[in-house]
């Protein structure tokens, strides 16, 4: 009996290492995630979506709806100031009072109470972009090897112009290339960041606060992510909201049906932008992976071990 308990000890202590503290838990969730990408899965647009894309299909929650409509944002015509009336909406009482990590409704109505981070604005973003007919995918940057210490932003398709447009919600800002001002793709924003950083300038996309005012500090906030780039491969965020363990959980709290819920199978794939400088990162993000599930296949051993010894 000892001996299976000793089997099952080792992948116990590693899995508690793992998640003692959240960070560690989003490092390993980011791992599992994590693929490499290539150009083609960064190089689309809407009517080219990869196979492989979860694609949002349902409806925007009626609250978020009501909202829109509230907004006069089913009236404008113009793709890039639709996507930008969606910020002036989310930021009207925008105040910094902590992160919220909860069920779509839940997270809009405390958006509106001032609280948020970025990962709750790009959330309620999407959904409000699926209910006034815009394409939008969701980006994020890392400063930590891709394990989740980082920044989150929304790329929107201006089909009016056939281009993707990048947009920091949180922040309140789009990128423009200086003495230009058109706005910048993440794509383009990269290359700027790896190659002439100075020549980007931040333009306030709507009413309301900067999530960081002084330009300098978020120009070097973004070079400091700038070889850590990763797409979420789906902008389903309602469908995952309404899976049915998350809509089981939600009855007993909006937080945990999120906390849970998205971390039961239904996130899309990370995709990293992968370049010979971010290599080293990925490799410890593939080889986390890997000794995850040689965790999870030894305690599913062990624990079958210990059953059959008690017979």
């Amino acid at each position: 009996m000892l001996r299976f308990l000793t089997v099952l000890r080792v992948p116990a202590m590693w899995a508690a290492m793992l998640t003692r503290v959240s960070s560690k838990l989003v490092r390993v969730r980011n791992a599992l995630l994590l693929r490499r990408g290539t150009p083609k899965d960064f190089d689309w647009t809407p009517d080219t979506v990869p196979a492989s894309f979860k694609v949002e299909r349902r409806a925007a929650p009626p609250a978020i709806g009501h909202a829109l409509n509230q907004c006069g944002i089913h009236g404008i015509e113009d793709d890039w100031l639709r996507a930008l009336a969606i910020v002036k909406m989310l930021l009207r009482n925008a105040q910094d009072r902590g992160p919220i990590q909860a069920d779509l409704e839940t997270t809009f109505s405390e958006i509106g109470a001032g609280r948020g981070y970025c990962a709750d604005y790009v959330r309620v973003y999407i959904a409000a972009a699926v209910g006034a007919n815009l394409f939008c995918r969701q980006w994020a940057f890392s400063f930590d090897g891709f394990g989740g210490h980082g920044h989150t932003v929304v790329e929107v398709y201006d089909r009016d112009r056939e281009r993707w447009r990048f947009l920091d919600v949180y922040n309140n800002v789009y990128a423009v290339r200086s003495r230009d001002e058109i706005a910048l793709s993440v794509g383009e924003l990269r290359a700027l960041l790896a190659s002439d950083s100075e020549a980007i300038e931040f333009r306030k996309a709507a009413e309301g606060r900067l999530g960081m005012p002084e330009v300098h500090k978020l120009r070097d906030y973004y070079r400091r992510g700038a070889g850590e780039w990763y797409l979420w491969f789906g902008n389903d965020v309602i469908s995952r909201d309404r899976a049915v363990f998350a809509r089981i959980l939600k009855r007993i709290s909006g937080r945990l049906s999120h906390r849970l819920g998205g971390g039961l199978g239904n996130l899309p794939a990370l995709v990293a932008v992968a370049d010979p400088a971010n290599d080293a990162d990925i490799v410890r993000m593939e080889a986390l992976c890997r000794n995850v599930w040689l965790i999870s296949v030894a305690a599913i051993v062990g624990a079958a071990m210990v059953v059959i010894s008690w017979k």
